[in-house]
């Protein structure tokens, strides 16, 4: 949620940034009806003080009675009207996205984006190169066809050594995020000024209220129809550890020494593609349910943008460990998410289809989300501000599995383990076709 006061203060720039994300929105409307809960709030007050006033003393007089009752009646009245008010204003305000940072670029979708470099060497094959649904039936490691047997489409089985790689990715970033002297290293190799805490490893629960969700800004415009809604419990399924991970200081005061608060949380995701009829029908790329690791951090205001950068820095370095070939692209305004200020993806590498693909992301939402979650801090004048928050995968470890799948195939479709995740796979550097 956005700050009123900033609404009042240059309602332009805020129908500027409207602009810029291809969003509609009546700013004026909004204007209107803060202007009138304002005026309202003032004459309920007014009228409880008056109230109050004459309510005071010793038995009244059948006129004095009268007038009092026509108070009370009067304060019952404004109570509703604000009431109603207030939930107008309050819906109002939850129809506007994030104000994009003036560095992100104009533009209505994906292809706007921008290339901000390109990392790692391509594979050279002297074959023709097979695609991770090829290499998944191969190594017999997906069984999409029971899957859909048992629980539809976009569902599937991970069989054999599958299981064993996402445990690897998962054991190779923990022991990453939870060393200070890695932060460090990332930190100074990108000369980053940011603390070099480590994570705090978390599994948070994959079901969340609609008013936490709605909250973290994960069912506004275009969000819920991605959602999954179970009636009787009144629970949503995540999209991420991050809508959880988010929620879980909810209307907390942390401590400033505290800052930033960081966390490396690990989940299983749902999510219903909707919208993706037709798209990656076939493998796992696209899918229902999947596992991920999210980087979720709880920063000062002034410090967020360096930790956004430091989010991305990681990712990065976690990458070119792996040496899976990929792109970082910063997201114009018209694709980024409705939370985010500011949002870099990382697209890796897939030689099937010569082309990138993404698998990463990192979103600097300001004190969007926590604004609407009431997460605070005292700063050194004891003022009570609102934290920012920053979001970014760590891996998305479906995504990930195949595009290690498609960069380390060997012409017999056998596929070659990363050197870096080795010491987690129990020895095993390569798993050989099967079919």
């Amino acid at each position: 949620m956005l700050d009123i006061k900033l609404i009042r203060s240059n309602p332009e720039k805020i129908k500027e940034a409207l602009e810029k994300r291809h969003v509609k929105v009546e700013v004026d409307k909004i204007l209107e009806l803060d202007s009138c809960r304002r005026s309202l709030t003032a004459e309920l007050d007014e009228t409880r003080a008056e109230q109050n006033k004459r309510s005071k003393g010793g038995p009244k007089e059948p006129d004095e009675l009268r007038e009092l009752k026509k108070l009370k009646e009067k304060v019952k009245g404004l109570e509703e009207e604000l009431k109603n008010v207030e939930q107008e204003f309050e819906s109002a305000m939850y129809t506007l996205p994030n104000i994009p940072f003036d560095e992100v670029p104009t533009g209505k979708d994906e292809k706007d984006n921008q290339v901000l470099r390109e990392v790692g060497k391509k594979p050279k094959f002297d074959f023709e190169p097979l695609s991770y649904i090829d290499l998944g039936e191969k190594l017999d490691w997906v069984d999409m066809e029971r899957a859909a047997k048992v629980s539809g489409a976009r569902f599937g089985y991970l069989k054999h050594e599958a299981p064993l790689l996402e445990f690897a990715l998962i054991n190779f970033t923990l022991e990453r995020l939870t060393d200070s002297k890695f932060i460090n290293k990332v930190a100074k190799k990108n000369k980053l000024t940011v603390p070099t805490k480590s994570f705090i490893p978390l599994v948070p629960p994959v079901m969340i209220k609609p008013e936490a969700f709605r909250a973290m800004g994960k069912l506004d415009p275009g969000q819920e129809e991605e959602r999954y809604f179970l009636p009787k419990d009144e629970l949503y399924l995540i999209g991420s550890a991050e809508h959880t991970t988010g929620a879980m200081h909810w209307e907390e005061i942390l401590p400033a020494e505290n800052l930033p608060h960081r966390h490396i949380a690990f989940s299983t995701a749902f999510r219903r593609e909707a919208g993706s009829y037709g798209k990656d029908t076939r493998g796992l790329f696209r899918v229902h349910q999947f596992d991920k690791l999210e980087m979720f951090s709880f920063v000062k205001p002034e410090e967020s943008r360096a930790e956004h950068d430091l989010f991305l820095a990681l990712q990065e370095e976690m990458m070119q460990e792996l040496k899976i070939p990929y792109r970082a692209m910063l997201i114009c305004a018209g694709d980024m998410v409705w939370t985010d200020a500011k949002q870099y993806d990382l697209e890796s590498w897939f030689p099937s289809q010569n082309t990138y693909r993404e698998t990463h992301s990192t979103s600097n939402s300001t004190d969007f989300q926590s604004r609407r979650l009431k997460v605070r801090f005292k700063n050194k004048k004891q003022e009570m501000k609102f934290v920012h928050t920053i979001n970014g995968t760590a891996f998305a470890i479906g995504r990930s599995m195949l595009a290690i799948m498609e960069n380390y195939q060997t012409k017999s479709g056998s596929v070659k383990i990363p050197k870096a995740l080795h010491k987690y796979m129990f020895g095993i550097k390569e798993i050989k076709a099967r079919k």
